[in-house]
């Protein structure tokens, strides 16, 4: 799966998950196991972002350090 359908899917149920905690607070019915489905997902978005922005600056610096050397 690739990065970005990975991000898309964790945001589509991050959505669904907001959508029934709204009703769960509004009814006035405890939310807890979603809340916490939400947090695991939301760091795991996190993680996702974190590892390609690592990724990329390296690729970058290995580049401007590959080039310095063909000059």
């Amino acid at each position: 799966m690739s990065k970005r359908n990975l991000e898309k899917n964790i945001r589509e149920e991050m959505e669904r998950l907001n959508d029934i905690i709204d009703v769960k607070i509004i009814k006035g019915l405890p939310y807890k196991k979603e809340a916490s489905r939400h947090k695991f997902l939301l760091m795991q978005l996190m993680d996702l972002r974190r590892f390609y922005t690592i990724n990329s600056s390296m690729l970058q610096k290995l580049s401007k350090v590959v080039t310095s050397f063909i000059l």
